[in-house]
């Protein structure tokens, strides 16, 4: 699955997080990533604890538009929840210098 602003790829072959499990690991622990993106769902907010790495996150609503974003979110911060937010997607930082607030995001 990959992930797209308009036609245009952001992102190739994402991870869908939508288990406890998958949610609580993310990126935590790791010094590379293991996935290209990480779509969480439901989520609508995070913490970058245990993490070794910046990230780019992504905040979208039911209709995959970008409600919020943050870019080269370092460690150790936290995110409080965010109203109206359905699926948060996490990348290493960079990888959405593309996409605005009021974005559609696609997966497919």
């Amino acid at each position: 699955m990959n992930l797209y602003k308009d036609d245009t790829l952001i992102v190739s072959d994402i991870h869908i997080a939508d288990s406890f499990i998958k949610r609580l690991r993310g990126y935590m622990f790791h010094r590379e990533p293991q996935y290209n993106c990480i779509v969480l769902s439901p989520c609508n907010s995070i913490h970058t604890f245990f993490m070794k790495f910046d990230i780019d996150v992504l905040f979208l609503d039911d209709n995959m538009t970008v409600i919020k974003k943050i870019s080269a979110l370092k460690k150790n911060r936290t995110i409080p929840p965010i109203k109206e937010v359905i699926y948060t997607v996490e990348a290493p930082s960079g990888c959405f210098e593309l996409v605005k607030i009021g974005d559609f995001i696609k997966m497919c």
